[in-house]
């Protein structure tokens, strides 16, 4: 006995996709999500640069101090007896890697990165250096010398006294960069100098960290690390 047997029609379900609402929705969704989110990641990008320009400063300023713990001075070291640095010494840092009191060069990832981008060790400024108005100081007399800090923020200004001074020089940095920095090692209180004359524009010459505000131009800044 043969049984025909007929044959199903084939089925033909609706193949599933988005609908343009859908997709308009995806994307509406998606574009919320990029203006909230790429903001914070460029701010952590750059917090990191700048913490890292503070931590390195902090580094070289510990290496200062087992140099000193070992030679009883910041102007000598290297051989035995001690031979002593001229001041100023330019790239302070490199005599610190040779005696192994650092791994590394210093460096950062602010400002331009350009060689002259240092550790300094230069000869103190006189006692009782002045302060001088924000508007008519330039990067090389902050307070009316580069070796000079305002420390607790009482004038006369110099409170680096000795026989040498220690600081970090970052040029090229852009305010925002700088002031940020400032905040992180002097805090956020407002310091001698510092000025807010249009939006976002001032100077710095108190604390540890010193700049002069140029309009539409990078600044060079400078971080008290030590002085003897």
């Amino acid at each position: 006995m043969n049984i025909h047997l007929k044959n199903k029609p084939a089925s033909n379900p609706r193949r599933a996709a988005f609908t343009l609402i859908e997709m308009i929705g995806v994307l509406a969704v998606i574009a919320i999500l990029a203006a909230v989110l790429i903001p914070k990641v460029f701010q952590a990008i750059n917090d990191s640069r700048v913490n890292n320009a503070a931590m390195s400063c902090q580094t070289v300023k510990t290496a200062i101090a087992d140099h000193y713990a070992k030679y009883g001075s910041l102007t000598s070291g290297r051989t035995t007896p001690p031979a002593t640095f001229p001041l100023p010494t330019a790239h302070y840092d490199t005599n610190l890697l040779f005696e192994s009191f650092l791994d590394k060069p210093f460096a950062v990832k602010i400002g331009d990165g350009t060689a002259n981008t240092l550790i300094e060790l230069d000869a103190a400024e006189a006692v009782g250096q002045a302060a001088v108005a924000p508007a008519t100081f330039t990067p090389l007399t902050h307070i009316t010398g580069a070796s000079a800090f305002n420390l607790d923020g009482v004038l006369p200004a110099n409170d680096a006294l000795g026989t040498a001074v220690v600081y970090a020089v970052i040029t090229g940095v852009n305010l925002s960069d700088a002031r940020d920095l400032n905040t992180r090692i002097d805090g956020a209180a407002p310091e001698l100098g510092e000025t807010v004359a249009t939006a976002g524009a001032e100077s710095d010459i108190g604390g540890r960290v010193k700049y002069t505000f140029v309009a539409g131009a990078p600044t060079t800044v400078y971080i008290y690390l030590t002085h003897r």
